[in-house]
């Protein structure tokens, strides 16, 4: 019973995090036009076609990614739903601008063909075919991928806003994006590359996110250097960790979950056995105290908050620098 339920713990924490680490479908070729004209036809992450009529006034949101994002853009008023995630505080950025939305929403293909969206965003991984099936009952469908890096991610935001017809608003928010991640750059130039802490997110499986992750990102704009990005990842972008292989590595900073599924207190008790277990206590991370809790919400933004991530995991390595 123990191994089926943690294999269910780790099954539900991978389909989480899939948006953190999964690669990007292809972008569309070409860049998007400033401003969007009626009926306007795009195409998807998965290279489909979608016309919206108008300017949606029926929005709904099925990725915690667009859910951030148009809660940005546009007023609530225009959203008919988000996420059951977007309500979790544990893993939402979002949480308190999502109250004003008053439906949370998982893939259900009767409750949304009844909504009747004029414009629904989902996963470019959901089922062919309850995609199918939505737009066969003529809801405009639009897949979206997953972006990694910080370019990748400001196309995305772009094209939202192209979609919802607020192109300004979005690059307002693009800006304000790659401000603060420049401000963050300007105050790391001051340690030399020769100093770069190295880190490790260490999971409650033995495992950390290896290069071409959101994650691997992160670290990188936060002036750190992924202690496993040379290692091979398996297909979930893992990188498998033994208690002795992370030994072994010995990462500066040791990142651990700020939040597990289904147990409130999971974290902290994950926080209290690995810095207190005989084997990882040797490490540096471990015996400089510089092990940590970062919150989820953060650790797996794949939208504009992945600048707040990159602040706070800086802050955690520099703090020197950011007094």
């Amino acid at each position: 019973m123990h191994s089926t339920r943690r294999l269910f713990l780790i099954a539900a924490l991978l389909a989480l995090a899939a948006t953190s680490w999964a690669a990007p479908a292809a972008e569309p070729s070409g860049a998007p036009p400033a401003a969007a004209g009626w009926p306007l036809t795009v195409t998807d992450d998965a290279g489909s076609q979608v016309t919206v009529a108008a300017k949606p006034a029926r929005i709904v949101s099925l990725t915690m990614f667009t859910d951030e994002v148009l809660l940005e853009l546009v007023e609530p008023a225009r959203i008919l739903a988000v996420t059951t995630f977007a309500a979790d505080p544990a893993i939402s950025n979002v949480v308190e601008k999502a109250k004003a939305v008053p439906q949370k929403l998982a893939m259900n293909v009767e409750i949304l063909v009844a909504m009747k969206p004029d414009l629904l965003f989902v996963a470019n991984w959901t089922e062919a075919d309850k995609v199918k099936q939505l737009r066969d009952a003529g809801i405009p469908v639009y897949l979206t991928g997953t972006g990694v890096t910080v370019t990748q991610i400001q196309e995305k935001i772009a094209r939202i806003g192209q979609l919802v017809g607020e192109p300004a608003k979005a690059k307002k928010l693009v800006d304000a994006m790659s401000t603060r991640l420049a401000a963050v750059e300007k105050r790391l130039a001051k340690v030399p590359a020769d100093e770069r802490l190295s880190v490790v997110d260490y999971t409650v499986w033995g495992a950390a996110q290896g290069k071409g992750s959101s994650w691997d990102e992160i670290v990188r704009r936060a002036g750190l250097v992924n202690a496993v990005a040379d290692i091979a990842a398996d297909e979930w972008g893992q990188v498998p960790l033994s208690k002795e292989s992370l030994l072994g590595i010995d990462p500066d900073l040791l990142v651990l979950p700020g939040w597990t599924y289904d147990d409130p207190k999971g974290a902290e008790a994950f926080f209290a056995k690995t810095t207190t277990d005989p084997v990882l206590k040797a490490l540096s991370a471990v015996k400089n105290g510089r092990a940590v809790m970062m919150p989820e919400s953060l650790k797996t933004a794949t939208s504009q908050y992945l600048a707040d991530a990159v602040e706070w995991l800086a802050k955690a390595a520099y703090p020197a620098q950011f007094r």
